[in-house]
């Protein structure tokens, strides 16, 4: 006959089972710790190829990053490529332009709907049939058939025409009624050739093109100027339905007078919002933030530096991390080592794109400490467990 204390468990097994079983628990936890982990982490770290000192990837542990993006280090050798780059895609841009650089005839020709004062010398009767008008009134308007009426010649054409060579069609057409005519031509009003700016500017809108040459600045200037949030790198000029990109940057702060094109009839100059070319910079910085790109360069050092640098008590600085899309919509991530300080002058160096993602990883200590405060609260709830 079996003891019936023998089917009686102790309290104390029994607290010890609830001990070990809450253990269990936490070491679970801790074991997948880096599951758990509240935030982001990339962790794609690179090895150094001792033989030439280029940056190899090790593909074994971020095999599943690199069949997304493209990975690629942050050294000397990325920032001239980098450089040459930019100075190629300028000098593609340039040649690009040069067809909108041929300088178009300065000499106004006359359009549908400009407005001709023509004089004849000692002859008022011609010059202002309607008497008490003043001659500001009575210009002569270029119809659309590109002819304009005038008394004792009928109908002149214009359109296509110097002021030069409709009064040298005048004194001809007038000799015949007249002795020596004396007679000059010039407009009075600009109404058939226009340029069109929109964007940035204070007034947008409409410019007439006149018989003084206008040239971008001319235009930017009649349409009151630029405003603060103009983007200045990537103005463009649409001409015969091509689009050309216009780098106001250069012109205004680097001098480059090419940039400066000469307007034609219908050209139309767009000054972008600037406040679409941002970076964003995330991670283990300062102050995690959206940045407008200012006008001109804009390094990784400055992104940096803007949202309070590295945070001192979670950040990696050997894994900075930028992320932008590449060649066919394929992500590139670029690795930067900025343990040490120096590596900043690459940081200085390496300039960022629109829309660029800076991304800093937390430092193993951080990534722990996190995993911690996720299992404090689980064990805070399990004590009264464990203690009974």
């Amino acid at each position: 006959m079996l003891n019936a204390s023998a089917y009686m468990i102790s309290p104390f097994f029994l607290k010890k089972m609830k001990f070990k079983f809450w253990m269990s628990c936490a070491g679970a936890l801790l074991v997948s710790g880096c599951a758990l982990v509240p935030g982001q982490y990339l962790g794609v770290t690179p090895t150094i190829n001792e033989t030439d000192k280029d940056y190899v990837y090790d593909a074994s542990d971020v095999q599943s990053v690199e069949e997304r993006a493209d990975v690629f280090s942050i050294n000397p050798t990325t920032i001239a490529e980098q450089i040459q780059k930019r100075q190629e895609v300028d000098a593609q841009i340039k040649a690009h332009q040069s067809s909108f650089r041929q300088s178009p005839s300065t000499e106004y020709r006359v359009g549908a709907q400009d407005v001709l004062l023509i004089t004849v010398w000692n002859h008022p009767e011609i010059n202002n049939p309607a008497g008490s008008m003043n001659a500001a009134l009575t210009g002569r308007v270029v119809n659309e058939d590109g002819s304009f009426f005038f008394p004792y010649v009928g109908r002149v054409p214009a359109v296509g025409k110097t002021v030069a060579d409709i009064q040298a069609a005048l004194v001809k057409s007038l000799t015949k009624v007249l002795v020596d005519p004396q007679v000059d031509v010039s407009v009075l009003h600009y109404r058939s050739k226009r340029a069109y700016i929109l964007g940035q500017v204070e007034k947008p809108g409409v410019v007439p093109l006149t018989d003084v040459p206008m040239t971008i600045a001319d235009l930017i200037s009649a349409a009151g100027g630029l405003k603060p949030e103009a983007n200045l790198n990537s103005a463009t000029l649409m001409r015969d339905n091509k689009t050309q990109t216009i780098d106001l940057y250069g012109f205004y702060y680097k001098g480059d007078i090419s940039q400066n094109i000469l307007l034609r009839a219908g050209d139309v100059v767009t000054i972008p919002e600037n406040r679409y070319n941002k970076v964003f910079v995330l991670g283990e910085v300062g102050k995690p933030q959206s940045l407008v790109m200012p006008r001109g360069r804009f390094s990784l050092a400055e992104a940096i530096s803007d949202v309070g640098g590295f945070d001192p008590l979670s950040a990696n600085a050997g894994q900075l991390y930028v992320i932008r899309m590449g060649q066919n919509e394929r992500p590139q991530i670029w690795h930067l080592n900025a343990a040490s300080p120096d590596a900043l002058m690459l940081a200085d160096q390496f300039e960022l794109e629109p829309r660029d993602i800076v991304y800093v990883d937390p430092a193993a200590v951080a990534r722990f400490s996190r995993v911690l405060r996720n299992i404090l609260p689980t064990a805070t709830v399990a004590r009264p467990y464990i203690q009974n």
